[in-house]
């Protein structure tokens, strides 16, 4: 049986998409969410234009006051890079820690592709306040190469012993689906000294869950007695049919030095989504932060994440 068995409570939208806003189109991708005082969290996110790319936004919420909005920056926190770079036509944060006193924001950079619809690979900004970002790099952090063949996205980084370790979306491929070719995709794990050069070799992550189409993305890591808990989103082939091969929500027991231990374990609401609701056949990319009187989970819906930021709740105690 799980070992984690408590439901999450929805909580409903928490940042939708402002209307009117002169350069912020739609969604709100990828909730990244950096903790700076008891009382304010910053979530970065992936708004999109009116020509669907995608730039890092961010919003200020009080988590003992209900998620209640403190302020937003709704204009891109880090421009493009000049065409022909890695990250030249999009944007979307990952992960963000504090290393030396400075805010390290891990993000998928995008570029485009003629044969496929676009390629990505990892980028590092880093920034004194939080919300004006310098790349570390010209170019990319991690990118393809021996382990990563198509691509790499969405990374999660955290400090362990002797250095930093990354959990990360590789792709391994694409497959004509409804004739469209859709990525398939895997979760890895690298090691860097410092957080910034990485090594080049790479494990899987998931090695039961692999075949049959299925694809997984978006790792999130958590802290628990015992271990650590990987959240992150699995879907099949055939996702944008919805139903049993849409994007859904997934945990599991980590063992630092073993990798993944226990079943997969999904998400579940005690007031699921009825039709029509802006999660109702997607729920995908989450970030889940942890408080004395129980976790919090930020996520994305339907499109993913064109009608905003979702949130829920999970009373612990």
């Amino acid at each position: 049986m799980p070992d984690h068995p408590r439901k999450w409570t929805r909580q409903g939208l928490l940042m939708p998409v402002k209307a009117g806003h002169g350069w912020w189109a739609s969604h709100a991708q990828a909730p990244t969410v950096l903790a700076l005082s008891p009382r304010l969290w910053r979530i970065y996110f992936a708004g999109r234009n009116r020509d669907n790319l995608s730039s890092i936004l961010a919003v200020d919420v009080d988590p003992q006051d209900g998620m209640r909005v403190l302020d937003g920056y709704l204009d891109p926190l880090l421009e493009w890079s000049p065409p022909g770079s890695f990250d030249c036509s999009g944007l979307g944060p990952s992960c963000a820690l504090m290393i030396g006193g400075r805010v390290h924001l891990y993000y998928s950079g995008i570029y485009p592709r003629v044969d496929v619809r676009s390629q990505t690979a990892i980028g590092l900004a880093v920034s004194d306040d939080g919300l004006r970002f310098e790349r570390a790099f010209a170019g990319p952090i991690r990118s393809i190469g021996p382990a990563d063949p198509y691509f790499v996205s969405t990374p999660f980084v955290s400090a362990v012993e002797g250095g930093y370790r990354m959990w990360y979306t590789s792709g391994t491929g694409w497959t004509e689906t409804k004739g469209m070719l859709e990525p398939d995709y895997v979760l890895r794990t690298c090691f860097s000294p410092d957080g910034m050069l990485w090594e080049t070799g790479s494990s899987v992550v998931l090695c039961d869950d692999l075949g049959h189409g299925i694809s997984q993305t978006r790792p999130w890591i958590t802290n628990e007695a015992g271990g650590m808990r990987l959240w992150y989103s699995r879907r099949g082939r055939d996702f944008r049919a919805g139903g049993k091969e849409a994007y859904r929500l997934f945990s599991r027991r980590m063992d630092a030095g073993k990798g993944t231990v226990g079943e997969a374990e999904p998400v579940i609401f005690s007031n699921p989504p009825a039709a029509g609701e802006f999660d109702s056949s997607m729920q995908a990319y989450c970030c889940v932060m942890q408080r004395p009187s129980g976790d919090v989970m930020f996520y994305n819906g339907n499109g993913f994440g064109e009608s905003g930021i979702g949130w829920a709740t999970r009373d612990l105690t």
